[in-house]
C-alpha cells in the first residue's frame, strides 16, 4: 500500500478555500473556493437565494460578514 502526502503550500490553500460557512444552529461548517459555489450550496443544502455577485459586493475584505438564517458566511483570505 503506497501513501501519498500532498503538501500544500498557503498559496494554494488560499486559492482552493476562501469562504467559510457556518450554520450556527446545527454546527455545520463548508470551506469553498467561489461566490459561485457559496450562493449554490445556499440554495440547495438551506434554500436561501443570495446571488454570487450579492455575496462578491457585500464581501470585498475579511472585516465583513453576512449572517442570514442563522447562516455565516464570511471570506476568510
Amino acid at each position: 500500500m503506497i501513501l501519498l502526502n500532498y503538501i500544500m503550500d498557503i498559496e494554494t490553500i488560499k486559492d482552493n478555500y476562501r469562504y467559510l460557512i457556518i450554520n450556527t444552529k446545527k454546527n455545520e461548517h463548508f470551506l469553498l473556493k467561489t461566490d459561485r459555489n457559496v450562493s449554490e450550496l445556499l440554495k440547495n443544502t438551506y434554500d436561501i437565494t443570495l446571488s454570487h455577485m450579492y455575496i462578491r459586493r457585500n464581501l470585498k475584505n475579511n472585516d465583513e460578514y453576512i449572517l442570514t438564517n442563522d447562516i455565516l458566511i464570511k471570506m476568510i483570505w
